[in-house]
């Protein structure tokens, strides 16, 4: 590529920015990048008063596939799966996990995080633990199963 060709990755992620602040996407959860021929995106594509359209999304694509110098886009979205299929691109919300279904089930195993609303000495943490576990155990001695 001649020198007055060359890209620069600077004006190339410069335009994208363009395009997602014209969709009103939120930029701070989503990330962007420009390498080789490619543009990278990553993270949650929202706006910030709600989420997108395929057709809304399918536009945003549109709009950075026909900058110049910007033969791919890749997606790594944490709330769509967007794959090339052919000409156009394969666009769908993902499922929800496993984990975060389990999570919602009483009783039901499988890893998951846990957000602790205010701190408490561990002691205390044990101490119920351990009269739980007693309440538990007296419960199975006087209604059998």
């Amino acid at each position: 590529m001649p020198p007055d060709e060359q890209v620069s990755r600077y004006e190339i992620n410069r335009n994208v920015r363009t395009i997602l602040t014209r969709h009103d996407v939120d930029l701070t959860r989503i990330d962007y990048s420009f390498m080789g021929s490619t543009v990278y995106l990553y993270g949650d594509l929202v706006r910030p008063d709600g989420d997108y359209s395929v057709s809304e999304i399918e536009s945003i694509i549109r709009e950075i596939t026909i900058l110049p110098h910007v033969r791919d886009i890749q997606f790594d979205l944490n709330n769509w799966v967007v794959v090339p299929s052919g000409e156009s691109w394969q666009i769908t919300k993902p499922k929800k996990s496993a984990v975060k279904r389990a999570v919602t089930q009483p009783g039901a195993l499988g890893d998951s995080t846990v957000v602790i609303d205010k701190a408490e000495k561990l002691t205390d943490v044990l101490d119920d633990l351990d009269s739980d576990s007693k309440k538990e155990e007296d419960d199975k001695r006087t209604n059998p199963k």
